[in-house]
């Protein structure tokens, strides 16, 4: 019997669906079906009764369900005990990759100067990792493209980003993806917000044509649009702290590209820690305000 089994449990009883089960723990379908099965089969009996109205609970399912929840809630105060804040403890932190390059050095430092104690250990994942990360309780907080619309999840603005659509530096002026002269487009794999992002908005104009390149690096993805080879999505924020970043051409993407990167943490469940880190980033996003960042992310 795995904990993972006992939240599918919990959240089929909670929502009466396999759907809404996914939607709250963020787990596709198939995933809760395969831990209801699994957990069934490991205590010899149906704990679901199944009809064409969805999904109830069986005599047996009954008596599962307040023991399966007591033996999360014990979980969630055992994570919690072994993260004192009040003795130092630790924040565990996970970050897009964009995070880390502009806002999170800042970020962690100022911390560091306040809360010495705090241990720190912080991860850099895709978007869909690290709100799985968060939900399953593996993260204490992320910092992610947002908001995250959850019932499982809580998330609140970090600050504001605009991505850019970079060129080589002849190419005519980009409004929208027909106007596109290259060979390919770079970026991130497909559990990246950013490319399902660069997806759609292909796909709203219509082209196909168009191959994406897989490259985990903005730094690679510079270096091949300045050869001409082809053209990428980049953060404002980022592309500034690159070498070279002059000798590309950047496109506003509009509304498509406007881009808001929120702290994300489980309903319910802050830690003082993480609190305080939100605190701490409320000032940095203060300056970056200050140095004249605008709603729409670029420089006002």
């Amino acid at each position: 019997m795995q904990l993972s089994q006992l939240k599918a449990f919990c959240a089929v009883a909670q929502t009466g669906s396999i759907s809404g089960a996914a939607r709250v723990l963020n787990r596709v379908p198939s995933g809760i079906t395969v831990r209801i099965q699994q957990l069934e089969q490991d205590l010899g009996c149906e704990l679901f009764l199944r009809d064409r109205h969805g999904m109830s609970l069986s005599p047996s399912g009954r008596q599962l369900l307040d023991h399966a929840q007591r033996v999360l809630d014990l979980t969630d105060n055992m994570r919690l005990l072994m993260r004192d804040e009040d003795l130092g403890g630790r924040l565990v932190i996970g970050a897009l990759d964009v995070v880390l390059v502009d806002f999170m050095p800042a970020l962690i430092g100022k911390f560091r100067k306040r809360y010495a104690d705090v241990r720190l250990d912080i991860r850099h994942e895709a978007s869909e990792d690290l709100v799985r990360h968060v939900a399953d309780g593996a993260l204490d907080i992320a910092l992610t493209d947002g908001p995250v619309r959850s019932n499982a999840l809580e998330s609140r603005l970090a600050f504001v980003d605009e991505m850019l659509l970079i060129t080589e530096q002849d190419h005519p002026p980009v409004e929208r993806p027909s106007e596109l002269n290259c060979a390919e487009l770079y970026g991130f794999r497909h559990d990246c917000s950013f490319r399902f992002r660069m997806d759609r908005w292909l796909a709203e104009d219509q082209v196909h044509h168009l191959p994406v390149t897989e490259i985990e690096s903005y730094h690679t993805m510079l270096a091949c649009v300045t050869a001409g080879m082809g053209a990428a999505w980049v953060l404002r924020s980022v592309l500034q702290t690159l070498p070279g970043h002059q000798q590309v051409r950047s496109h506003s993407l509009g509304a498509a590209g406007y881009t808001e990167i929120h702290y994300v943490w489980r309903s319910g469940h802050l830690p003082s820690n993480a609190r305080r880190l939100m605190d701490t980033g409320e000032e940095l996003s203060l300056h970056r305000r200050e140095r004249g960042w605008n709603r729409d992310g670029g420089a006002g």
